[in-house]
């Protein structure tokens, strides 16, 4: 039998403990300086800050709006081993990808090109450390006379990168033979200079060369001046002092994660999320879990119970790791402000390889940008959320949760009036929105966890850059959508239609069947991403009456149905594309909101009062004020009738906790049993039903009822024959009370994954 090493080109890349590097190369590792504490932060500050202004200068010299506006980039500043010290306040999951990248050039480069003074380094080798093919990393090493010190790092989005599909999001691939060109490490700039050989054959593969060359001038120019700056920090201070605080850096990381950590009981935690369409014309559902251990002071990941590898859906160990791991910082340390390195230390990964979320070669990676790295960051918060909520209530609040299982947005493509190529890469779903917490509703518009200085183009922005006309940006209506007791965030909604040539083209777009992400503890699912596109709408008539329009429905013209990833979707100078965003996943059970919150978005006008009646169960008097009694008894009837339809428990009748029990919520209506303060079983805080021992798995203990998703409220419906009619929605719900505990979507036919255990008990 052939074994099969993680090395990078069979599989993806997993560093060893003790990395492979020719002798030959020396490295600087003299730390111990005796460093007083007023120069220890001077040399953290400016540590810190020439990694920003790395960013900013980034920011500032391209000329992608990606990269100019989004911000779809990261610098970062690394020891001579490729152990992160510093991460700036961009895109968090290329992290993985710079410190992978970086040992990977150090056991495969530096022997054999070699690496030296002024040389940088290029690669977008998913199988490496990319999380896709156009997120190009330079990697340039700072030495100190003949010993490498560190290294300077930036990663950013390039517009497109070749491929079958315009913007390199190749839906239609079937491996990464029809992917965008993957390059492993190779030198771009030697002893200072570029090599435009090498930058020849990096354009070649672009539609668009010119755009691509000035951001790759951008990130070479950027990790250029980054480098002098390390220099004269250490011209200044001394190489011990600098080394020394970067060290000191990372492990006063990993202390404070430990001390959060040590609050968390020693548990597994597990989710599952699901996908559809794993290429062009597929209608396949596809499984997606994470498991997540914690044992003592270390955490232990895997991705048993994936689906094997398919089509274009598929990230490689770097996506997985990268993943995860912003999730895991946004999460129990935002505020190391980057300086995650020690945390990495304290998180060891099993994958399973061959599987959609550790692929191997030759997996298709591409479309990971908007499909699964999305999902995967979502689903590692939803596992971490569980997992921060067997803490106590300071931690548990840190929980961010699910995000936003999909970038949804467009790419349009092509020729402005001049007649020159364009590529529209619409990444306005920056706006975004958080999902709720554990003590409060999501953040309306509040962009997205794991990109936290990323922004959206202003509407003027898109209409001066690209032939188009945007009729409306407003914000999504409240609804079940994202409902629970605390709802999740708001997103926004847009309409473009083409402005002064014949037509374009959608190259990309994500139109949901069935909701991805559920919330934790009993809420509903967050929204589906929508695409509807209409032809003969009469638009030259509409502007000439004056009107703007606003809704398709109404307008004339034919409606052309959309698949989840369709075929290039032709639009004529009469056609109409329109897209949302997501509401964010909510935090508990719906019927368990305050009636007067719920009252609260109704005033805003955010919710009207019918859909709250439908959603939240409130009732209203003559006044249009809730009527608290007449909101109980509705509720109770609801809560009635969903214990009526369910499966009850195998083990009848419910025990009950006493009344003078010592119960400590866990998360919504979910709490533990304590016993001399340790936690022994499961219980329901309202119903105050026994559930089981906190080693065993509470939802045996649950009455649960399954609804086809796509029936269960108008805003998760779709047309017939699509791959959603096969999702569930199932509830777990307490026996007495009728509260939801848990809510998952599953495909119809999956056995349940167990939820949670603690106490070192297992799935």
């Amino acid at each position: 039998m052939t074994t099969v090493t993680w090395d990078g080109i069979a599989r993806g890349y997993v560093p060893p403990e003790q990395l492979r590097i020719d002798p030959a190369l020396a490295l600087h590792d003299a730390a111990g300086a005796d460093v007083d504490p007023v120069t220890f932060e001077v040399i953290r500050y400016a540590l810190l800050n020439a990694n920003v202004e790395h960013g900013q200068t980034l920011q500032r010299l391209c000329v992608s709006p990606i990269t100019m506006l989004t911000r779809d980039f990261q610098p970062s500043i690394l020891t001579e081993r490729g152990e992160l010290v510093f991460l700036g306040p961009y895109l968090q999951y290329f992290s993985n990808a710079q410190a992978l990248t970086v040992k990977w050039i150090l056991e495969n480069r530096s022997a054999d090109p070699g690496i030296r003074p002024g040389d940088m380094f290029l690669s977008n080798d998913p199988y490496v450390g990319a999380p896709h093919q156009p997120d190009t990393m330079v990697a340039a090493p700072v030495f100190v006379g003949e010993q490498l010190f560190c290294w300077v790092a930036n990663v950013l989005h390039h517009s497109d990168v070749g491929g079958s599909v315009v913007g390199s999001f190749c839906v239609d691939a079937a491996d990464i033979f029809s992917d965008p060109p993957a390059f492993p490490p190779f030198k771009i700039v030697e002893a200072g200079r570029i090599r435009s050989d090498m930058e020849q054959v990096f354009l070649r593969q672009s539609r668009l060369p010119g755009v691509v060359q000035m951001d790759l001038h951008a990130a070479i120019s950027a990790a250029t001046v980054t480098v002098r700056k390390v220099e004269a920090l250490i011209a200044r201070y001394g190489a011990a002092a600098v080394k020394t605080v970067m060290g000191t850096v990372i492990d006063a990381g990993e202390e404070l994660f430990l001390d959060r950590l040590r609050q968390i009981p020693d548990g597994t935690w597990s989710h599952r999320l699901y996908a559809e369409a794993s290429h062009t014309g597929d209608t396949g559902l596809y499984r997606y879990q994470l498991t997540v251990r914690k044992r003592g002071d270390e955490l232990i990941v895997d991705n048993a119970g994936t689906d094997p590898q398919a089509g274009s859906i598929n990230v490689t160990y770097a996506g997985l790791v990268g993943a995860f791991l912003s999730a895991l910082t946004a999460s129990l340390t935002p505020d190391l402000a980057g300086a995650y390195g020690g945390v990495y230390r304290r998180v060891r990964f099993e994958p399973v390889p061959g599987t959609l979320s550790c692929a191997d070669f030759p997996a298709a990676v591409s479309p990971a940008g908007v499909f699964t790295m999305e999902l995967l960051i979502s689903l590692s918060g939803s596992v971490i959320a569980k997992m921060v909520a067997a803490g106590p209530p300071g931690l548990r609040d840190r929980a961010l949760g699910p995000a936003q299982p999909h970038w949804y947005g467009t790419i349009i493509a092509g020729q402005q009036p001049s007649g020159a190529p364009y590529i529209a890469v619409n990444a306005n779903n920056m706006i975004g929105a958080l999902p709720a917490g554990s003590d409060a509703d999501g953040a309306d518009f509040g962009g997205h966890f794991w990109i936290p200085e990323g922004i959206a183009s202003n509407i003027e922005e898109t209409e001066q850059l690209y032939p188009m006309l945007c009729l409306y940006r407003r914000a999504l209506r409240c609804g079940a959508d994202g409902a629970g007791a605390y709802r999740g965030g708001r997103s926004m909604t847009e309409a473009y239609v083409p402005w002064g040539v014949p037509g374009m083209a959608a190259a990309l777009y994500i139109d949901d069947s069935f909701p991805k992400a559920v919330g934790p503890f009993g809420a509903n699912p967050g929204s589906m991403g929508r695409v509807r596109v209409k032809h003969g709408v009469g638009l030259a008539e509409q502007f000439a009456a004056g009107v703007v329009p606003q809704e398709l429905d109404g307008l004339p013209g034919q409606e052309q149905p959309v698949d989840h990833k369709g075929p290039l979707l032709m639009l004529g100078a009469d056609s109409i594309i329109t897209w949302t965003g997501a509401n964010s996943p909510g935090y508990g059970d719906p019927l368990a909101r305050s009636a007067q919150a719920v009252a609260g978005d109704v005033g805003h006008g955010w919710l009207d009062q019918a859909d709250a009646t439908r959603v939240y169960a409130v009732a209203w008097n003559s006044e249009g004020n809730v009527d608290e009694s007449a909101t109980q008894r509705l509720r109770e009837q609801r809560l009635a009738a969903r214990l009526a339809a369910a499966t009850p428990p195998a083990t009848t009748p419910t025990r009950q906790a006493a009344a003078d029990a010592d119960l400590r919520p866990v998360g919504g209506d979910l709490g533990v049993l304590l016993a001399d303060g340790r936690p022994v079983e499961w219980v329901s805080l309202t119903g105050r039903a026994l559930l089981g021992p906190v080693t065993e798995d509470y939802r045996a203990a649950c009455a649960v009822r399954q609804t086809p998703v796509n029936g269960l409220e108008p805003e998760f419906a779709t047309r017939p024959g699509r791959p959603g009619a096969a999702m569930l929605l199932r509830e777990y719900l307490c026996p007495v009370s009728g509260l939801r505990l848990s809510t998952e979507i599953i495909r119809s036919g999956d056995d349940p994954a167990a939820d949670m255990v603690l106490a070192g008990g297992a799935p």
